[in-house]
């Protein structure tokens, strides 16, 4: 399995699990996984944008 397919599976496994916890997604956070999901930033970075649009850095 290549690099992008992992990431996406990363991503699509994490949507599930909040999607199981009643949870959805934003738009924003859909445009940063899939710029996650294409390799224009790293995963460290995913989590500091997502911490960031919440106020928790």
């Amino acid at each position: 399995m290549h690099s992008q397919e992992r990431r996406s599976t990363w991503v699509a496994q994490a949507n599930h699990s909040l999607y199981l916890e009643g949870l959805l997604t934003s738009k924003e956070y859909d445009g940063d996984a899939n710029s996650y999901v294409v390799g224009k930033i790293s995963a460290d970075q995913l989590v500091e944008k997502t911490r960031a649009r919440f106020g928790l850095i």
